[in-house]
């Protein structure tokens, strides 16, 4: 996928591309998208299910969600 296709769904899904986003060379913004799309997108568990497990990962991990 070429990279302003991808800047065009990140801004469709996120209203603007942020600044970390747009920095990013094009193979790991291509991986990156592809991780995030996956992850906001509906499967066997919800996007509101995969929100919850990557909260309480995160929080488990005293990570900043």
């Amino acid at each position: 996928m070429k990279r302003q296709e991808i800047l065009d769904q990140i801004t469709g899904a996120m209203g603007s591309v942020p600044g970390w986003l747009a920095r990013l060379p094009d193979g790991p913004l291509e991986h990156l998208w592809g991780l995030q799309s996956w992850f906001l997108s509906d499967s066997r568990l919800t996007a509101r299910e995969k929100a919850l497990v990557a909260f309480g990962a995160a929080t488990a991990n005293h990570c900043p969600y």
